[in-house]
């Protein structure tokens, strides 16, 4: 991957960020779901609810130039394959993991994507990539200490830590792969295809769950009020996230954009802030820590590729 322009680092952390911020709103609005729907379900329908807008915002966008080759099915399954395994694993995972335990695995995404990237691409790491990491992650684990009531419950490893750190590892396959194969058809059909496989093997795999009596079905019609939120974790939490995603990916590679997912729980501290939870010293400390090494990485690259 050839080294980013000053503007695609721009464009890169903008919808990286946005990215971030709609997953860090999706903790407290799928707490809330949680409650009364069913995790599987809420998990396909957010890819479901979502599709839509990815097709009809492929409809409406432009066509890339020349002739284009088709698609191996393969390669299509390969791609909804691995975003169903991050979805599955992910919620057995956090089920079966400690919840402090649990949240500092996933705060080190940044190390198994930049890992694989490392395998897959064979390319260097950015200069000052490897300080970031230690800032992002540090950072990470600071904000997750520092959530109230998680000083007080200890860690203990429950056995879903590996599925947590395997599912990252899908994501990050994913991402790699989707630029790979897809990448020269656009980010939005990129987004639109490997979510629709995904989501036509999740509904399989929840099919299977539900006639196992895994998945429990609402036995009361959702309120104007869940309508809403099941419409914003369709249509931004996996439509328009997934697309700023991939697009981030394409500018500046998986390890970088996954730097900035770390930033997801800073932003749902803010926003639990605005709903009047005050956060913890310890949370201030380590979303600033985040924050910071983000933005001096991206100053670094942005003054390098002006040179």
């Amino acid at each position: 991957m050839a080294a980013p322009s000053a503007g695609a680092l721009k464009r890169a952390s903008l919808v990286l960020l946005l990215a971030a911020l709609i997953w860090g709103s999706m903790v407290p609005v799928l707490s809330v779901l949680a409650e009364r729907y069913d995790s599987w379900l809420l998990s396909w329908l957010r890819y479901i609810l979502g599709l839509p807008v990815l097709w009809l915002a492929v409809l409406l966008g432009s066509r890339p130039a020349g002739a284009l080759q088709a698609i191996p099915r393969g390669r299509l399954l390969a791609l909804g394959t691995a975003m169903t395994a991050f979805s599955v694993l992910y919620t057995f995972g956090v089920a079966h993991a400690h919840p402090a335990t649990a949240a500092i695995v996933l705060m080190c995404g940044p190390i198994w994507a930049a890992f694989l990237a490392r395998i897959m691409l064979r390319a260097p790491m950015p200069p000052g990539f490897f300080f970031t990491l230690l800032l992002v992650v540090g950072g990470g684990i600071v904000v997750v200490l520092g959530s109230p009531g998680k000083t007080g419950q200890g860690f203990a490893l429950e056995g879903g830590e590996p599925l947590l750190v395997i599912a990252q590892l899908c994501w990050s396959w994913y991402s790699i792969q989707a630029q790979r194969w897809l990448g020269n058809r656009g980010q939005i059909v990129l987004s639109a295809l490997s979510s629709t496989t995904a989501s036509v093997l999740l509904g399989l795999v929840c099919g299977v769950v539900w006639l196992a009596g895994g998945i429990a079905l609402p036995t009361v019609a959702p309120s104007a009020a869940d309508w809403g939120m099941l419409a914003w974790i369709g249509l931004f939490g996996v439509a328009v996230a997934v697309l700023l995603w991939n697009t981030g990916v394409s500018l500046v590679g998986v390890p970088v954009a996954s730097l900035f997912a770390n930033s997801a729980p800073v932003f749902s501290i803010a926003l639990a802030a605005a709903m009047g939870r005050e956060p913890t010293w310890l949370q201030l400390v380590g979303g600033a820590i985040v924050m910071g090494g983000i933005a001096q990485h991206q100053l670094r690259q942005v003054r390098a590729a002006r040179r």
